[in-house]
């Protein structure tokens, strides 16, 4: 798992409750854990910070819970940065840089004008061509839904996204940007990063950017716009992977629904390694927005989210943590 430095300065106060109960480190030892991070060294140190602390966690999104638990203990600020190998720093200096910005125009009113007039050419012909038949099931659970939400989908194919937003209703698809890797759709050598930007509505996620990756998002949440996410990391083999832990972080800070979209068939559509699509029946299932409101832990309402999904894929849940095994999502706090 990538490993995290975790920079730490307490309050006043927060060294006397120390001093009192000094089994409280070790408590936050155990949390991190419980929240799917590992401590590997921690020291006390003299100058601008009291802990340095070095954690493995799954990635950006639970090393902010993480970074969160930590500020319970009483920190003034606390600072963390992505550590990595040198033989991958090594390769990350060769690679090319890439836009991490996302083009804010993308929203616009005249963007979204665009966007829609070109729709059928640059995705929805080809939709139609290779999804022979497009079958669309459960849009009766969208009828009362209106505002922002967090839509996720089973990722198997390139193809995902265009089927995906092709099966949501258009008062959801015209407000929707997409999550997109960085250094895959945004890298210097590709002149037309805009082109991503304005017909296919993504915006640049970099590796390893931390908790700065959630600001655009957020922002995007306010003015009543969705977001397509992805929550396994990556295409699958199989029908249903693990979920990252992501999602669920980022509906329980911004209380909005999550929308999930079971995609079947886009396998032999296009298959991963192959770069020419295939006809073949496809089928989108779209399940009943997830509130996450009241849930207790991150995990909690990971595995919620999970289940939601594996359901529209006839799938039978993961059985959810034990009580005792959960622990209550910590309020957001630190930099």
């Amino acid at each position: 798992m990538p490993t995290y430095v975790v920079f730490t300065k307490l309050r006043p106060e927060a060294r006397k409750n120390i001093d009192k109960n000094p089994d409280r480190l070790p408590e936050i030892d155990a949390q991190v854990r419980r929240l799917g991070g590992k401590i590997t060294h921690q020291y006390a140190t003299l100058g601008e910070y009291d802990f340095v602390t070095f954690i493995e966690a799954a990635d950006n999104a639970a090393i902010a819970s993480i970074g969160a638990e930590i500020s319970t203990i009483g920190t003034i600020k606390h600072t963390t940065l992505p550590a990595i190998e040198m033989d991958r720093f090594e390769k990350l200096l060769k690679m090319q840089p890439y836009r991490t910005e996302p083009h804010r125009w993308q929203t616009a009113l005249w963007a979204r004008a665009v966007r829609r007039a070109g729709r059928y050419w640059v995705t929805g012909r080809h939709v139609k061509r290779y999804c022979r038949p497009f079958t669309i099931e459960g849009t009766e659970n969208l009828r009362e839904h209106r505002g922002a939400a967090i839509v996720i989908a089973n990722h198997s194919s390139h193809f995902d996204t265009p089927a995906v937003l092709s099966a949501l209703p258009e008062r959801i698809r015209g407000k929707i940007v997409v999550a997109a890797a960085a250094d895959k759709f945004y890298g210097s050598r590709k002149k037309r990063t805009w082109w991503y930007s304005l017909f296919h509505s993504t915006f640049p996620v970099a590796r390893g950017g931390g908790t700065k990756q959630l600001e655009y998002p957020l922002s995007l949440f306010k003015r009543g716009w969705s977001i397509l996410i992805y929550p396994e990391g990556g295409r699958s083999k199989g029908a249903v992977q693990k979920f990252k832990h992501g999602v669920a972080i980022m509906a329980m800070q911004a209380g909005v629904p999550v929308i999930p979209v079971y995609i079947e068939g886009l396998r032999n559509v296009m298959p991963k390694g192959q770069r020419e699509p295939r006809p073949a029946a496809v089928t989108a299932r779209i399940g009943a927005p997830v509130w996450l409101r009241g849930v207790a832990s991150v995990p909690e309402g990971t595995a919620l989210l999970e289940n939601a999904m594996r359901e529209l894929a006839g799938m039978p849940p993961h059985r959810a943590a034990a009580p005792e095994q959960e622990m209550a999502m910590a309020p957001a706090g630190g930099n």
